[in-house]
């Protein structure tokens, strides 16, 4: 959002949602639920894509899953470390340019 100038306000009106909903989105620490028209409605609005939006990071008990024991309950995804991350980088490779 940052790089593209929208403002929660704005990405609500595009999605068709309140703005404090938004603004949960932005600052959760777990992964919010996303229907695929949310998500749809998210790369269009900031022309990205999903990739651009989620990462994956496999749960220190990956191992278990492949000799078929029981996994444990997935732990929360930090997104507010993610999305600090990305932004970071952003604005080094702007510099850089």
């Amino acid at each position: 959002m940052a790089k593209k100038r929208i403002r929660n306000k704005d990405l609500a009106a595009a999605l068709g949602i309140d703005e404090n909903s938004v603004h949960r989105l932005r600052r959760t620490d777990e992964m919010p639920r996303l229907t695929a028209e949310r998500l749809n409605g998210l790369c269009i609005a900031l022309e990205c894509q999903p990739g651009d939006l989620i990462v994956f990071i496999p749960d220190d008990d990956t191992n278990s899953t492949i000799t078929g024991d029981k996994p444990n309950k997935p732990k929360p995804i930090p997104v507010k470390e993610y999305l600090k991350s990305k932004v970071e980088k952003s604005q080094a490779e702007d510099i850089a340019a």
